[in-house]
């Protein structure tokens, strides 16, 4: 896939480790320009990529059945751990749902996968123009209304940051950058993502057929 030739304008957050369980405050906020995103193709099995400044890094995907429409994907980013090689670390992720609290895991919400209310994405790209691995959680805001039903929808930007090594910290996570708001109402969370960033992320994750648009 091509690369985009969109250039995103993004609020910097943090640069520095987080204890584990939580983000660090930010203490200043600057602009990043993140360019040439990439889409990273993810299917069923892991997927390992080599992020430039970075160990290798894991990405699998974990299917949860639950026998109905509410199955769900879960998503462990992890990397050997230089202290104990026997032992992998998984990378956290900030939520910004919960004050910067850190998850160690991600999850979809593919629901029926035509009108997926939540999907999660990595990439390549350039932040300021260095190379980075970002990670995109888009999310249709749904409310109460019927899942099918066309809703507004946001989507965080996030990237891979290095812990400072202070004890209690984690060694690696995904820190927010930004949350853009699509300029769609939409029935599929990847059709919200598209949109806002102008980059194809058709349903990749999973074996669903993609959802270019909704039904009328």
């Amino acid at each position: 896939m091509r690369r985009s030739l969109l250039k995103l304008l993004l609020c910097s957050g943090l640069a520095f480790a987080a204890p584990q369980g939580h983000a660090a405050p930010a203490s200043t906020r600057s602009t990043a320009e993140i360019t040439d995103i990439q889409p990273i193709l993810i299917g069923n099995s892991p997927v390992t990529v080599h992020p430039a400044g970075f160990p290798a890094m894991t990405i699998t995907p974990l299917w949860r059945e639950n026998g109905n429409a509410w199955g769900y994907t879960l998503y462990a980013v992890s990397t050997p751990d230089t202290g104990q090689p026997s032992r992998t670390t998984l990378v956290d992720t900030q939520d910004a749902d919960h004050n910067g609290r850190l998850l160690d895991m991600l999850q979809d919400i593919p629901h029926t996968g035509e009108d997926a209310i939540q999907t999660i994405h990595f990439a390549s790209g350039r932040v300021n123009g260095k190379p980075g691995l970002l990670l995109f959680v888009s999310t249709r805001d749904i409310g109460t209304h019927p899942v099918p039903q066309l809703s507004p929808a946001h989507i965080r930007v996030y990237q891979l940051t290095e812990g400072d090594g202070e004890p209690g910290s984690t060694p690696f996570y995904f820190a927010l950058r930004t949350t853009l708001q699509s300029p769609v109402t939409t029935c599929h969370a990847d059709i919200a993502l598209s949109a806002a960033t102008k980059i194809t992320f058709a349903k990749w994750n999973g074996d669903q057929t993609p959802v270019p648009t909704c039904p009328q």
